[in-house]
C-alpha cells in the first residue's frame, strides 16, 4: 500500500508482482499472491514468490528489471521478506506421524495409548535451511 501511495501508480497498470525470501513462512505458500490479494490488485496480474538461500528480493528486483528492459512488462512490484525472526521449526517425521494418528483418534483410550508411544526423539527439530 506505501508503495502505491507513494508512486502514485494504479493498481490496473502492474503486470507482474514477483517477491523473495530465503525461507518460506509456513502459512503462506505465495506472499506476492498474497500481497495481490490484499491490496486488491487485478487477478490476471501474475505473482510469484522466489526462494532463494540469499539475496533473494535483489535477485527477483533484478528479474523484474529484465522483464521491463525485455519488453515483456511495463510496470513491476518487486520485493522482499524477512522471516529469519521466526524461523518456522518442523518437528520431526516421526512427531509429524504420530500427531496425525494422534488426531485420528477417537476414544480416550485411543489417544492415550498414541501418546505412551512418543519418544524424546520425536521432538528433535528438523532444520529446513
Amino acid at each position: 500500500r506505501g508503495l502505491l501511495n507513494r508512486t502514485s501508480v494504479p493498481r490496473d497498470v502492474v503486470d507482474y508482482i514477483v517477491y523473495g525470501t530465503v525461507i518460506q513462512e509456513v502459512k503462506t505458500s505465495n506472499v506476492a499472491r498474497e500481497v495481490s490479494y490484499v491490496q486488491r490488485f487485478p487477478s490476471n496480474v501474475v505473482a510469484s514468490l522466489g526462494l532463494m538461500s540469499i539475496l533473494m528480493g535483489n535477485s527477483d528486483s533484478f528479474a523484474g528489471v529484465g522483464m521491463i528492459a525485455a519488453g515483456q512488462c511495463d510496470v513491476v512490484v518487486a520485493g522482499g521478506v524477512e522471516l529469519m525472526s521466526d524461523v518456522p521449526i518442523r518437528h520431526s517425521r516421526k512427531m509429524r506421524k504420530a500427531m496425525l494418528t494422534l488426531n485420528r483418534a477417537k476414544t480416550l483410550g485411543q489417544k492415550l495409548s498414541l501418546i505412551s508411544k512418543i519418544r524424546p526423539d520425536y521432538f528433535t527439530p528438523e532444520v529446513i535451511f
